[in-house]
Parts: C-alpha cells; structure tokens; sequence
C-alpha cells in the first residue's frame, strides 16, 4: 500500500461530507492543486549569503510568478502558514542515492584464468550507465522532498569502473523514473578498488591497468580513424564502448574518482595529468593535506558528511568543565592508561575528518558537501563541518550552489522571479538545530515537510483521556472522538469519526504544545495529517496546515482514556 503524507483531509472529507453524507465518493482520491501558493514577509536567502526580508512570494504553474516587497498576494492563492519563515535554495546532493539495479551477471569462476579475466568480474564497465537500469519514482521519494532534498547525482557503486551516473531532480508526481532525469549521463566513477581475487587486484595492478588501459584506448582510437579514411586492406574495428568512455576522458571528460587518503588524491592528480581527464574528487577525507594542490589544478571535491562515530574518544567527557574543574581522568575517560593513546590518535583522525571542508573551504577549494550516497543526514552533517571552521556561508553554497554548477544545472540555486519555483522554506535559521523545514518546492508542486515536535521541554499536561473533538475549516465543520493515553512525553490514540477508526501517532507534548499524526485510510490508501495545538486542563485546540483555507480544531476532556497498543 503506498503511503502518503497529506494535509488536505479535514477540507476535502468537510467538502465530502456536507455533498455527500455517508461513504466518500471514489472521484476525491486526490485533492486539487489550488491554483497558487503565496509567502507572506519571508525572508529569501540566496546561495550567496544575501538576504532580503519582508518579501511576498506567488508561485503559479511552476513558477515564482511574482516576488518582491510589494507583492500582492491573489486572492486566488493559498496563502501558506509559519511565523518568521525563511526561503533558501533546495538542497543539492553530489553523491547522493535513488533506485537502480544492474543487472546481476552469474559467473563461474572455475573456468576464469585469474590474470586474464572478463571485463564484468574485473568490475571494468565503464560503458555502463545508471540511467539505463532507475527505477526510482516520484512518490518515493517523499521523504527526501521532506528533508530539502530538490535533486542528487547518483553514482554507480562497485569496485574499479562501475559505470556512468545520472542527475535526477525530485520530482514529485512523475510515476515513471525516466521523467525524474535531469541530466542523463554523467563521467564514470573511478576507484583504486581493486578486483576480487582477479587481475587488477592491488593498488599497484589498479594503477597500471589505468594506465594500459588508457593506451588501449587510444590505439584502439586510432584504428577506428584510420579505417575511417581508408578501409582498403583493413578489418573493421570492433565497437568497442569502454574504449569509447576512456577516450572521451582522455577528450577532457570529468571522472568522478573515488578516494579518501591524500597520497591517492596526489596519484589522482598525476594520471589526470597524465591522460588528460578532469578528476573530481569523491570522498577525500584526507583532501585537506592536498589543498594546495587541489586548488592549483581548481579540482573540486565531493566532501562526504557520513563522518565515523567515535569507539575510544569520547567527545563529552573530553570537554572541560569551566564551572568545576577537577583532576584530569586516566585514559581520557575510558577507564584504562594505555587506551589514552588510542583514544587521542582516534580523536585526532576524527577531528581531521571533521574539519575536513572548513579548510578545503578556506584553502579555495571548490566543495560540496554530500550524503556519501544517501548515507548521511546532509543538514546534520554540515552542522558538525561548521562546528569544525566551516563557515555557514560556505556550508549553503556547498549544498545548493557549487554541486548545482558542477552538476551542470546551475540555475537549480537560483530563486528568481519567473525561474522554476524549486526552493525550501523553513522556519528558522537553515543551520540551527531547532529549524525544520517547512515546505520543499519542486517546479512549483508542494511537499509539507516534517514539522518539529515540540520544543523539549518537560510536559505540563497529561493528554490521556477521552476528548470530545470539533474540526472547523472554511469548508464547514465535522465532530470527531479521540481517545489517548501518554507515556512521558509522548501519547498515542485512535480518532473515531463519520469516516471510522482512524490511527493516531508520534504523539508528542512539551510543555503545553503537542503534535500528532493522524493516519487514515482513503481511496484505498494510507494516508498522513500532522496536527498542532495546545493543550491546557481538559481543554486542547490547534491547527492544521491544508489548501482548502484555514483549519483549526478545539476538544475537551469529557472521560478517562482506554489503555491502547501502541
């Protein structure tokens, strides 16, 4: 069952149930786009760092129709709600992830001569293109949209020449993958992964298969050219794609090569020097003993946030504390001396890759910061490369801007009246701890992102019992029973109303704020609505973002709740 988060119910089952009491008709499985969006005195933060405040933003059929200071919002619009909102640039993923499958390719190892080995055990198939093989859609990717992700470049994964990547954009409707591509091939990836018990298997073997393999190439180059002017007394050349990809790195062609230590980069470095490719870094946790160098040759790198957690160090414990000092603990507080050592050269490599971007950055280097192919939070991660000298500056061009350019869409950063309205909104700060994002545009069609529950403080209310609920929006009004029961700071329950037993979720109170999802089933789906409130005594009341107008929702305590599985 697909499962979508929506929060258009409460005005489309009102709008239902006042034309049509009883079951919901099948024609309103999806609820109509309105035909605007409006931002009232958001501020707009560009790539750059500039900011203007104070300014009215119109998105319409995909593009901010209108944005300024004066802006009238029409009266045709939905006007979307938040105090103090923010509008940044979507965020852009150099290395990031989506659904693909090569095809898996059986092999009898038995009859393969280890120093003369086929193309696909050796994992040597540049020719191969993810693209051909997405399977990703639109709807499945909600939760990326959720988080501020607009687009991602997805590389291949494997060991040695994988293949070539792609650039999908975020889409959210498009229900067959090729729509979602943006960009449809990119240059391959490129490891010092050697092949599994096959030739080339070290680092040393890696290196000289690169190198022949490159000279295979251009021979192969130059038997197709002469064929080309004269066939007479020659045999055709076979077609030959990996060949075909090494020339067009050797033509200039950017390879995404994927590497971490600084002596690797360097060799990087030299056989793009060498054969003529323009290298981009992926990885590169040592990149910064190589800055110099790296910024010489202007050659970016794809710093990835999906740093290591630390088994010795402990970060806390290795914090003074200026209120009461005492005695310094053996061990770094790991209990042992002789761990001291390892918990510093621990501390030191972490700190190292921590601080990685900030002096990439400083150095003038081009970066972007990446999920490691979707195995990071970006925002999380960009948080701790700040905390370690990167600046915010830096941080939000390295997510929107500079992986945008290299990525070749340069205008995917860029918000500006009568561009796509691709875009995130947030209410706070982008790297503040406490910031959610809000909203993600795509081309003008609206994600509603993961609110924040709560703010975590301890609650001041008790939400279990039976409330009596009334649901008011500009459509009309309808009645509705929960039933909750709280553990701590969090609660969970059933709804029961016209259109049944409906499930309530990530029930959360702090202080007198509380947040819950409600999820409920329509058009033969599952579907997701977030409400918000406050809750006082035996007296709640809120909201609930929709398109259909204003929502807001009022109950009262009227009996003890029922014990519930949660």
């Amino acid at each position: 069952m697909r499962r979508s988060r929506l929060s258009w119910w409460p005005g489309l089952a009102l709008a239902a149930a006042l034309a049509w009491p009883g079951t919901l008709p099948a024609q309103y499985e999806a609820p109509p786009t309105p035909a605007a969006y409006a931002l009232q005195g958001v501020t707009v933060v560009n790539a750059d760092g500039s900011r203007l405040a104070g300014v009215n933003v119109v998105v319409r059929r995909g593009l901010i129709e209108a944005m300024g200071l004066d802006v009238v919002i029409p009266p045709d619009a939905r006007v979307l709600e938040g105090d103090s909102l923010f509008v940044y640039p979507g965020i852009v993923d150099a290395q990031g992830s989506a659904d693909y499958e090569f095809p898996e390719i059986e092999v009898d190892r038995s009859g393969i001569a280890s120093w003369d080995p086929p193309r696909h055990v050796q994992s040597f198939m540049p020719h191969r293109k993810v693209v051909d093989y997405v399977t990703q859609t639109g709807p499945g990717l909600e939760e990326e949209r959720q988080k501020g992700l607009v687009a991602a470049a997805v590389h291949p994964e494997g060991r040695l020449m994988p293949g070539r990547g792609t650039v999908l954009i975020f889409r959210k409707g498009p229900a067959v993958p090729e729509e979602l591509v943006v960009r449809p091939v990119l240059g391959p990836t490129l490891s010092f992964r050697g092949a599994q018990g096959v030739y080339p298997s070290t680092l040393f073997a890696v290196i000289a298969f690169y190198r022949q393999t490159f000279e295979d190439a251009r021979h192969h180059g130059a038997q197709v050219a002469a064929y080309g002017r004269d066939p007479e007394g020659l045999n055709a050349p076979a077609w030959d794609p990996d060949l075909d990809v090494m020339r067009e790195l050797m033509g200039g062609e950017s390879a995404f090569f994927a590497v971490d230590y600084g002596r690797d980069i360097q060799r990087v470095l030299g056989l793009a020097e060498e054969y003529g490719f323009v290298p981009v870094i992926v990885g590169g946790d040592e990149a910064w003993k190589v800055a110099d160098e790296l910024k010489a040759r202007g050659t970016p790198v794809l710093v990835s946030l999906d740093f290591p957690e630390p088994e010795r160090w402990k970060p806390d414990e290795d914090k003074p504390d200026e209120a009461e000092p005492t005695e310094p603990k053996p061990g770094n507080g790991n209990g042992e001396d002789e761990m001291d050592a390892a918990a510093q050269r621990e501390k030191q490599r972490l700190e190292d890759i921590y601080s990685n971007a900030g002096r990439l950055s400083a150095a003038g280097v081009p970066i972007a910061l990446t999920s490691g192919g979707g195995q990071a939070d970006i925002l999380e991660g960009a948080r701790k490369a700040i905390e370690y000298g990167l600046s915010e500056e830096a941080a939000l061009a390295a997510i929107t801007a500079t992986p945008a350019s290299l990525l070749g869409l340069p205008g995917l950063s860029r918000i500006e009246q009568s561009r796509a309205a691709t875009f995130i909104v947030t209410d706070g700060p982008l790297f503040d701890e406490e910031t959610t994002i809000r909203y993600t545009f795509i081309e003008g069609a609206l994600e509603v992102g993961k609110k924040a529950r709560g703010t975590g403080e301890a609650p001041a209310v008790n939400v279990t019992g039976t409330w009596e609920m009334s649901i008011d929006s500009d459509m009309g009004s309808m009645s509705a029973k929960m039933v909750l029961t709280q553990e701590g700071a969090e609660f969970a329950g059933t709804m029961q109303s016209d259109f049944g037993e409906s499930k309530i979720k990530d029930g959360v109170v702090s202080g007198n704020d509380i947040s819950f999802t409600l999820v409920f089933a329509m058009g033969g789906e599952s579907m997701e609505l977030e409400f918000t409130g406050t809750a006082e005594g035996d007296k709640a009341s809120g909201s609930s973002d929709g398109p259909f107008g204003s929502i807001s929702w009022t109950a009262k305590r009227s009996g003890p709740g029922e014990e519930i599985e949660r």
